[in-house]
C-alpha cells in the first residue's frame, strides 16, 4: 500500500513539473503581453487611483460649495479637514484648494 502511494506522489509531482515548466516559452506571447495587457493594467491603475474619492471628501460637499460661493472666504471644518487630508496624501499637491473644492462639489 505504501508503495502505491509513493508511486502516485512521484507521478503527480512529475506531471506538475512538466506543466509549469513550459508556461512562457513563446516569445510572441511575451510580446503580446507587453504591448497589449501591460498598458491596459497601468492605465486602469492610474485611473482608479485618481478617481477614488474618500468618504471624507463626500461629507465635505456642502462646505466645498460654501468655499466656492464665497470665493474662498468661508472654509468649513469638513472642507478644511479634506484639504489637510489631501495635502498629506498627495505630495506635491496636484491641485489648489479651489480646484479641490470644485472636484468635491462635482463628485457624486
Amino acid at each position: 500500500m505504501d508503495l502505491c502511494k509513493l508511486l502516485a506522489i512521484a507521478l503527480l509531482a512529475s506531471i506538475g513539473n512538466l506543466a509549469s515548466a513550459a508556461e512562457n516559452n513563446n516569445p510572441f506571447q511575451g510580446a503580446l503581453m507587453l504591448t497589449s495587457v501591460a498598458p491596459f493594467v497601468i492605465t486602469s491603475g492610474a485611473t482608479a487611483g485618481t478617481s477614488y474619492i474618500p468618504e471624507l471628501f463626500k461629507s465635505s460637499k456642502s462646505d466645498a460649495l460654501a468655499f466656492i460661493g464665497s470665493d474662498g472666504e468661508i472654509r468649513g471644518a469638513q472642507f478644511e479637514q479634506a484639504c489637510r487630508y489631501y495635502r498629506s496624501t498627495y505630495k506635491p499637491a496636484l491641485m489648489s484648494d479651489a480646484q479641490l473644492a470644485l472636484a468635491i462639489a462635482a463628485a457624486g
